[in-house]
Order: C-alpha cells, then sequence, then structure tokens
C-alpha cells in the first residue's frame, strides 16, 4: 500500500509546485496576465451563446414533416421486389411481397397497395385493400411521373419536405417470361419530424456581451491599480515627494510602482542633501566673514594707530606692531586651514599613502610636543601596543589628525592635565585614542564637535583659541583613509577614538 501511495504523493506535490510555478509567472507578467484573461473571456463568450442559441431555438422553432425516407422505404421495396422477379424470370417474389402486405392488412398494420398488371391495363395480381380489376395505364404511369419530377428522392438542393401527408407510387415496368408487365407499389409514407429554428444574431451579441462585460470585470482591478500609480506620479510631479504609492502583486506595474517610489524618494533625499549643502555654504560665509573680520579689525586698528602717530613711546610702537603681526598670523592660520578643509572635502583629491609604523610616528609626535605640553603643565601617558603596527596612510595629513587632537588636549585638558595616549589592533582595524580631563559635554555638543566652525563656546569675540575648523579637517582626514573617527564623554575625561585599517601581513 505504501509503495501505491508514495509515488501518488511524489506526482501530486510535482503537480502543486507546477501549479504555483505557473500562477507566479502569471502574476509576475502583465502580458501572459492579459493572454490568459483574453482566453477566459473567449471561453465564458462562447458559453454565453451557447446559451443563448438553445434559448433561441426555443422561442422561435418552426416544426415540419420529413416523408423522404418513408417514400425511399416503399421504392426501395418495390424495386427489390422487381429485381427478384426479373433475376428469377418469376412472378414469386411479387407473391410473396403480396401476401406479406396482406397479413399486414389483416392485422391492422399498415401496408402497401400492389398491383401487377398486363399491357392492357387488367389487374393480374394484387392485394387485398385494392378494387380495381382494370386501371388506366397512361393516366397512372403519367401521375407517377409528376409526382416523381415535382418530389426528388435525390436532388438535394431542393428539400424532400412534405408539408401535406400524400400518397406515394412507385413504378416499374417488368419482362416476366416475355411478357410485359407493370408493377406498382404505392401507400402512404411514414413521416419524420424535423424541428429547425432561425437562431439570427442573438448568439453572437450574447457573446460580445458576455466577453465584454467579463473583461471589464476580470481587468477591473489591474486597471484600478494603474489609475493609482498615474495619480501618485501626478501627486509627485506637483511637488508632494514625500508621497508614496501603494504597491500591489508582482508584475511589472507592481515594479513600476516600487521604482516610481524610489525615484520620489531619491529626489527628496537630494532636494533635503542640496538644501543642507545651501544651508552649509550660508553658514561657512558667515563663519568666514565674522571670523576673518576680527583678526582684521584688529589689525586695522593697530595699523591706523600706527600710521596717525597715536603711541607714545617706542615701546608702545613695538607693542602695537607686535600685536598686528600676531593677528596677521592668525589671519593667515585661519585661511590656511580653510582652503586645507575646502581641498580635503573635495572628492578628487589623491593622498600620497605609502606604509608606515604608527607606533613609532605616533610616538616620535608625542616627543616633540612634550616642550609644549610641559610649558601648559601638561604631562602625556602612553600606553602603546608592543607589537608593530603597519598601516597605508598619507603620513603628512594624518600627522595632522594627531597634531590637531594633541594641541587640544594639551590647550584645553582640566584637573592635573594628564593626557592619555593609548594605541592597540582590534581586528582589521588599529585604534588610537586621546584623553583628556575636560569640562562636561552633552550629547548634542558632542555630536557638534566636527562640524565646521563649531566651538563649545558660542562666543566669537576672539579666534586666539582656533578656528573652528581643526576637528573638521581631521574628520575629513581620517574619513579619506577608509577609517572613522569620534568623540565620547565619561568620567570627566573627554576621548577621541580613531579607527585606521591595518596593512594586512605579507
Amino acid at each position: 500500500m505504501r509503495k501505491i501511495i508514495k509515488p501518488f504523493k511524489y506526482l501530486l506535490n510535482k503537480l502543486k509546485m507546477l501549479i504555483v510555478t505557473a500562477i507566479t509567472k502569471v502574476r509576475q507578467s502583465i502580458r501572459i496576465q492579459l493572454l490568459t484573461t483574453l482566453i477566459l473571456c473567449a471561453f465564458l463568450g462562447l458559453l454565453g451563446a451557447r446559451a443563448a442559441l438553445s434559448f433561441a431555438l426555443n422561442i422561435d422553432q418552426t416544426v415540419t414533416i420529413d416523408y423522404s425516407q418513408g417514400m425511399q422505404e416503399i421504392n426501395d421495396q418495390a424495386k427489390r421486389a422487381a429485381d427478384l422477379a426479373s433475376n428469377d424470370n418469376s412472378l414469386e417474389a411479387i407473391q410473396q411481397m403480396i401476401e406479406t402486405e396482406n397479413l399486414k392488412f389483416e392485422m391492422k398494420q399498415s401496408a402497401l397497395n400492389v398491383i401487377v398488371t398486363d399491357e392492357n391495363g387488367k389487374v393480374l395480381y394484387k392485394t387485398t385493400q385494392v378494387e380495381e380489376e382494370q386501371i388506366n395505364l397512361h393516366y397512372k404511369i403519367r401521375t407517377v411521373m409528376d409526382f416523381a419530377i415535382n418530389h426528388p428522392l435525390y436532388n438535394y438542393d431542393i428539400p424532400a419536405i412534405e408539408q401535406l401527408r400524400q400518397e406515394f407510387v412507385a413504378f416499374y415496368p417488368l419482362t416476366i417470361e416475355d411478357k410485359n408487365l407493370y408493377l406498382f407499389v404505392s401507400g402512404i409514407p411514414e413521416g419524420m419530424v424535423i424541428a429547425s429554428s432561425n437562431d439570427g444574431l442573438i448568439p453572437l451579441f450574447s457573446a460580445i456581451v458576455v466577453f465584454t462585460f467579463s473583461f471589464f470585470y476580470i481587468t477591473k482591478r489591474k486597471m484600478k491599480q494603474i489609475e493609482v500609480l498615474a495619480e501618485g506620479v501626478k501627486e509627485i510631479a506637483k511637488g508632494d515627494l514625500a508621497y508614496r504609492i501603494e504597491k500591489k502583486g508582482i508584475d511589472e506595474i507592481a515594479l513600476l510602482t516600487e521604482n516610481v517610489n524610489h525615484m520620489a524618494e531619491a529626489i527628496m533625499t537630494n532636494i533635503e542633501m542640496e538644501r543642507r549643502i545651501e544651508k552649509q555654504k550660508n553658514e561657512l560665509i558667515t563663519n568666514v566673514s565674522h571670523d576673518l573680520r576680527t583678526p582684521l579689525t584688529s589689525i586695522m586698528g593697530y595699523l591706523r594707530l600706527l600710521r596717525d602717530e597715536r603711541y607714545d613711546t617706542k615701546e608702545q610702537y613695538d607693542e602695537y606692531l607686535k600685536i598686528a603681526f600676531s593677528k596677521s598670523e592668525q589671519l593667515k592660520n585661519l585661511i590656511d586651514d580653510l582652503f586645507e578643509y575646502t581641498k580635503l572635502t573635495n572628492e578628487s583629491i589623491a593622498l600620497v599613502q605609502q606604509e608606515v609604523c604608527i607606533n613609532e610616528l605616533l610616538d616620535q609626535l608625542i616627543e616633540e610636543l612634550i616642550p609644549q605640553a610641559e610649558e601648559n603643565h601638561r604631562s602625556f601617558i602612553k600606553n602603546f601596543s608592543e607589537e608593530r603596527i603597519f598601516t597605508t596612510v598619507d603620513s603628512e595629513k594624518i600627522v595632522r589628525v594627531f597634531d590637531n587632537l594633541l594641541m587640544n588636549a594639551i590647550k584645553y585638558s582640566t584637573g592635573d592635565g594628564k593626557i592619555f595616549v593609548s594605541l592597540e589592533r582590534q581586528e582589521g582595524n588599529v585604534r588610537i585614542c586621546v584623553a583628556n580631563e575636560s569640562d562636561e559635554f552633552t550629547s548634542e555638543e558632542l555630536m557638534n564637535l566636527f562640524e565646521r566652525f563649531y566651538k563649545k563656546d558660542q562666543s566669537r569675540t576672539s579666534v586666539a583659541e582656533g578656528s573652528g575648523l581643526g576637528l573638521a579637517i581631521a574628520k575629513s582626514i581620517v574619513e579619506l583613509h577608509g577609517g572613522k573617527i569620534d568623540a565620547k564623554y565619561a568620567d570627566h575625561l573627554l576621548k577621541f577614538f580613531i579607527e585606521l585599517p591595518v596593512t594586512p601581513a605579507e
């Protein structure tokens, strides 16, 4: 029993898979859906035409009676008896026919009239129901011929349909024992009822109506989907980029709907990006104007004092000149930082990369900054991995990143002035951390640390503390190397984390 059920289940599963695959193919292709719909609607139209045809036949039906088959049977019997008599040169076959018809007559059945005459019309043999003893051969034969001409049995161009029941006479001449005889077989033929109707245009009209209605009904859902798509595109074209079209199905229309939604989302993203860039550009112009104007105003003020000789002593003259020169240097540094940031944000910038040992590079930089750290009462605490870690970087730009972080730590450290620098390997990256004690930072301030011209103290009355571009430049350099930079504040420590990809060991 299991041997029988197992193949059956296998075939059933295969059939289910084929059905599911076919349905999926139909749902994925509008062309197949349309073809399937046309075939189904045509089939429904044929069913409608068939039903309408049956109805039309019942309401417009004509009934007629066909006697041609009965006449043919009478003629065949007469011919068969005449052929047998001629072949046997005897009237025995005809006499048997007469006896058979007489028996039918006695049993009150439908019997044929059989008459055999000589050349003069004298009746020699006849059935019981025939009363004539003498017939007019000329009239009888003419009557037979007239009937045969007007009611042909084998002429299918003229329907052999009799509306009135008439006696049919079959006539055959015989030569028996050198005597010329005439055989007449007559009777009322059996009729066959034939029903006919004129269906007209009702089936055709019904087929068209059923096809049209079913086609519109089946395609209604798909047309609704197309209308929704068109309406959605219209709304998006008006400027409502947040509008999303509902996706239905998995065919080409659904794919088009999804692409239109993606297009609207991409356009909205691009517009938002353009707005953000425009806003950043305006902020950049505002900030640059402010930061350039502040030292420039000081320079112009002190130069004006010198020009107008508004100083009392040579020492005061030297002091004014020193301040003007210092402000000029700040102005130059600000312009250099701005120029550097502009270059770094240009995607076409080329890095001069080479393989360096990041341990040695960072250690050397710290050694160079120790005098400045001691001058500001700061000290470095290093925690480096003993493993020499190599990475492929533009050393000049990476040094600027580390220099910026370390100088910020020297300038803004609080507490005992300790600056913690650690370096370790993590999977495919090297992780550098620079930490120092600092005033508290909020999460919003940490997020804005790497923005252009951002300063924790929003007062811009002086640029002595920096241009506000250092961390933005550092972030751009790190990202150009495929790394990332982040800042966290915890336990009174401000920590900067840098991750750079390491060079794979050969």
